[in-house]
């Protein structure tokens, strides 16, 4: 559970201030000490005057000048950045050390584009304060949403971040060990929805948000070897991403459920949500995500036994691919997509339609570009390749496969994985008389 921190000070001068080790009431003193050091005589130096200069007064320009000598900031700077932004100057690591507000955060950007010279490495201290300081406002943020309270940007970064992250968990480990996680993130993005004040574009990427955990969730549960949980989570994600007006999301959300219904033997089903997934998408998405979708049409119509169409959805999937382009607006869930002859489940399609050949070549160049921490697709690549050796009577060959996809899977919770390799020993039970094969089948039954 996320809970709330010490409230962080919401105006520039007051972390300014506290960064001085000033009270109210001795930081009205020292103001007025450093007024008449530099010719404005008689300041008065009540501590109410410092709480409405950081309840939002701007003070006049000789008290303002007064706290730029205190602090050790040049004149020039305060006529030319303005209140409160050239308070980012008084603070120690500059702006890393300012509250999480709308002005700071614009004083910043301005730093960022048009003073080179601020550029320095983040000491150690100021680096542990920096992750501290916007670890807890994240969490203020949320509980106070929670609580009936506004839910701002902060709250949004953090949540995509967390998704970030799942989604790269589960490319690692599979899709049992983050369910838990997915939940629980869904649960508090729930809260927030119901509880907390949000309007227009902040509502809209909070529903984004609910659907693609509930998506997330309904593909670790089908990793796990869980259906029915990932049915439950997919119908969930398509309610919350009605209220998004997404059609690329919209048809990712449906091709996952496709997807799903293949290996639960549901081919015809799959192959006409499959279709509807790629209408919908249409030509409103980047050519990377359109190449996805059609790409899953081709495992689709290959188990329903179309070779035809599979062949012409390759060829538009690769079509598509090739007029994708950095720099497109892809949206971030489709990180993880290659080309359409090197993706698993076009190799897979070519087993369905009784091509081993063609699919352990396409495997083969499929495995060779995969990303090193993707152990869970790397389980995949080396169980169809197996299989497609077993079929080619490449027995030795195909008991070497299975030896790197059992240990590929070891680093691997994935119900998806498990049940792959058993339908791996029933293709090679047939030759245990191989010595190899046999070895092989020993590895797969104690996995």
């Amino acid at each position: 559970m996320l809970l709330p921190t010490r409230r962080p000070p919401r105006h520039l001068l007051a972390a300014v201030r506290e960064s001085a080790g000033h009270s109210l009431a001795t930081y009205a003193r020292a103001v007025a000490v450093s007024a008449a050091a530099i010719g404005y005589p008689g300041m008065a130096f009540r501590r109410e005057k410092v709480a409405r200069w950081e309840g939002g007064v701007e003070p006049e320009m000789p008290a303002q000048l007064a706290m730029a000598s205190l602090h050790g900031v040049d004149h020039a700077r305060v006529w030319e950045r303005g209140w409160p932004g050239w308070l980012l100057l008084a603070l120690p690591g500059t702006d890393v050390r300012a509250p999480f507000t709308p002005e700071a955060t614009l004083s910043a950007l301005d730093d960022l584009t048009s003073d080179p010279a601020l550029a320095a490495l983040l000491p150690p201290d100021v680096l542990t304060d920096l992750t501290t300081r916007w670890t807890g406002h994240v969490r203020n943020q949320i509980a106070r949403g929670t609580n009936g309270g506004y839910v701002g940007e902060e709250v949004s970064t953090a949540l995509h971040a967390r998704l970030t992250a799942l989604w790269h968990l589960d490319d690692c480990l599979g899709g049992a060990p983050c369910t838990d996680s997915a939940r629980t993130d869904l649960t508090m993005i729930t809260r927030i929805l119901r509880q907390a004040r949000h309007t227009g574009q902040r509502t809209t990427d909070l529903h984004y948000l609910a659907a693609e955990y509930a998506r997330f969730l309904g593909w670790a549960e089908f990793d796990a070897g869980r259906p029915g949980a990932a049915h439950r989570a997919w119908h969930t994600a398509l309610r919350a991403a009605a209220e998004v007006a997404d059609p690329a999301h919209s048809a990712y959300l449906l091709a996952n459920l496709a997807l799903a219904c293949i290996y639960d033997g549901q081919a015809q089903t799959a192959a006409r949500m499959l279709a509807t997934a790629r209408d919908l998408a249409g030509t409103r998405t980047t050519p990377l995500v359109a190449a996805m979708i059609t790409t899953w049409q081709v495992r689709g119509a290959a188990a329903t036994g179309d070779a035809r169409q599979a062949a012409h959805l390759l060829a538009q999937a690769e079509t598509e691919y090739e007029r994708s382009r950095t720099g497109d607006d892809n949206p971030a869930w489709a990180y993880w997509m290659v080309r359409p002859t090197h993706m698993a489940e076009t190799g897979r399609a070519f087993l369905d339609l009784g091509e081993p050949a063609t699919a352990e070549q396409l495997l083969t160049d499929g495995l060779t570009a995969l990303a090193p921490e993707a152990h869970r697709d790397r389980v995949l690549y080396h169980v169809w390749i197996a299989t497609a050796r077993v079929r080619r009577g490449q027995l030795d060959a195909a008991a070497h496969a299975t030896t790197q996809a059992l240990n590929a899977a070891r680093v691997v919770e994935s119900g998806r994985c498990a049940s792959l390799l058993t339908h791996l020993a029933t293709e090679l039970a047939p030759h245990r008389a191989s010595r190899l094969v046999r070895t092989a089948l020993e590895q797969i039954d104690p996995a």
